[in-house]
Parts: C-alpha cells; structure tokens; sequence
C-alpha cells in the first residue's frame, strides 16, 4: 500500500496539466482540447479515492473509469507522435498525469474490492 500511498500525495499535490491560451492542437484526427477534458473528467471520478483514503468509504464510480483513462492515453501517444518541443511539454504533463490516476485508481480498485 506504500507505492498506492505515495501515489496518492503526489497526486494531491500535482496540480492538473494546463493547455497553452489560445492554442488549439490538432493532430491524427484528435484536439487536445478535447482530450484535456476527458482527462479532467477522468480526475473528478478519481476523487472518490480520496473518500477512501480519509475515511476508508470505497464507492468506486459507475463510469469506467479505467477505460476512459486507457483511452485517454492511448490518444495522448497517438497525439504526440510529430510534436514540437513546446507541444511535447503539454503534451507530456498530460500524459504523465494520466499514467499516474491510472495506477491510483487500479490500486484503489484492487484494495478496495472485497
């Protein structure tokens, strides 16, 4: 549970990816708009692990949340192929955060699960 745990804080304390002010990112069929979206909500249905780290309540939510995440980072590498530095940063943030709320909430899952 120590790995899970320090997931968990680093979480807390990463603050969330940020897309570049009037930059609209198209590439391979996909806006990276769009996809920090899913990813924010893919972050709002990961809090429910915050409920179970504070007070030990595991309410996993009914969206699959582990599919949006897979899918999520599956555009963001499809996404990234042919970036530019400066997009390869955003692109990146993203990305890493994905990966991590994906071990977060596969952890939480699987510690939770009676």
């Amino acid at each position: 549970m120590t790995d899970f745990m320090e997931d968990y804080a680093l979480w807390r304390r990463l603050p969330f990816p940020r897309l570049r002010r009037g930059v609209n990112l198209l590439r391979a069929g996909e806006n990276l708009a769009l996809i920090h979206g899913d990813l924010a909500l893919a972050d709002e249905h990961v809090t429910q692990v915050i409920l179970f780290v504070d007070e030990g309540v595991f309410k996993p939510s009914r969206v699959d949340v582990m599919g949006l995440l897979e899918g999520v980072i599956s555009r963001l590498e499809r996404f990234g192929e042919g970036a530019t530095p400066e997009e390869r940063e955003v692109i990146d943030a993203h990305y890493q955060y994905a990966v991590l709320l994906h071990r977060i909430y596969g952890e939480f899952l699987r510690i939770g699960t009676p």
